[in-house]
């Protein structure tokens, strides 16, 4: 019974081995004769068969040409990764698997932005963090996941990827001010500290003991370490410079209005007090005359004062602004439309 075992195992092998060179053997025809599609279905059976390194390469070289792109970038990864490629190999197909991922990528950069413009953000993140993964150094289309992330309200994702593409996008990026913006707005929602992030230190150079290496939630699509810091915002706010600014200008109006209807009062009361040819004093009596001069006189303080104090009020404002200008505003997408997201 060992003894039949024994003898039958290696059979087996050799005649899979053999049914495997066949399959080969038939999809090199299809190969030749440009039938892509049949000649990756029998070298896949072949390597099934005989799990050959050289099956492999032919299987996602047929793949590739047959436009199954899917397949081919797992074969193309399964032959650069397998010990027994050949050397000379390698290169070219790791040349051929960036082609393909390139090709792949454009179809789904194209589909996400149907989704987005469809109204599925949701399927539009997704397929820019495939995107992503395939190419790591395209930050841009991690900024762009996490923006769709936010318009599906998906705020915690959002945010990481956020944080992940402050710490990776170069300081001259494109998206960067927006995406500052975005994450400031996230974490407020999120009711979160803002995120200050510091730069990595060079080699040999101290650490400052106030940055720390602070754990960032795993986003799914790398493994870079952030340097962070968590603060408070310091920096007074600017909506009291635009609050005086405003009351100085009602109050300046006011005064103005009042000072020149106390003038023409005033000029409208000596009028009615000439006298006439009789040495008479027309149209109001003296009481009058006195009750009407003390209500303009008092009018015309009121105007002066508020003149004064709106004076003071704007320029306090102006000052203020100077001082502590506004943060740049940014339109933040949404389900339902526009929010505009501004920090005083």
């Amino acid at each position: 019974m060992l003894t039949l075992v024994a003898f039958s195992a290696p059979a087996w092998a050799i005649d899979s081995a053999r049914t495997a060179v066949t399959l080969v053997q038939q999809a090199a025809k299809s190969y030749e004769s440009g039938d892509f599609v049949k000649a990756a279905d029998l070298y896949q059976k072949a390597f099934r068969l005989d799990p050959s390194p050289a099956y492999l390469w032919a299987l996602a070289r047929s793949e590739h040409l047959a436009g199954l792109n899917e397949g081919a970038i797992e074969h193309y990864h399964q032959f650069i990764a397998n010990p027994g490629a050949e050397t000379a190999r390698v290169p070219k197909a790791q040349a051929y698997l960036a082609d393909v991922e390139q090709e792949v990528n454009k179809t789904r950069l194209r589909e996400a932005d149907a989704a987005s413009r469809s109204g599925n953000p949701a399927l539009a993140a997704e397929l820019y963090l495939q995107a992503y993964k395939t190419a790591p150094t395209r930050v841009d289309w991690l900024f762009k996941a996490a923006v769709a992330e936010q318009m599906a309200e998906a705020w915690e994702p959002a945010l990481q990827h956020l944080d992940s593409y402050l710490a990776l996008a170069p300081p001259n990026a494109d998206e960067r001010v927006q995406a500052q913006t975005r994450e400031l707005w996230l974490r407020q929602k999120l009711g979160l500290k803002p995120l200050v992030l510091v730069e990595k230190p060079a080699p040999g150079v101290a650490q400052p003991a106030a940055v720390g290496k602070t754990a960032m939630p795993d986003s799914g699509v790398h493994d870079a370490p952030v340097l962070a810091k968590h603060a408070e915002l310091n920096a007074p706010p600017a909506w009291p410079g635009w609050a005086t600014i405003g009351i100085g200008a009602v109050a300046l109006a006011g005064g103005v209005v009042l000072l020149i209807g106390a003038e023409s009062d005033a000029a409208q009361l000596t009028r009615e007090q000439n006298h006439d040819a009789g040495q008479l004093i027309t149209g109001l009596s003296r009481e009058t005359a006195l009750n009407r001069a003390s209500a303009i006189n008092t009018r015309a303080a009121v105007g002066w004062t508020a003149t004064g104090v709106g004076l003071a009020a704007s320029g306090f404002g102006v000052w203020w602004l100077t001082r502590h200008p506004a943060q740049a505003a940014v339109v933040l997408p949404t389900p339902n439309g526009a929010l505009l997201a501004v920090r005083f």
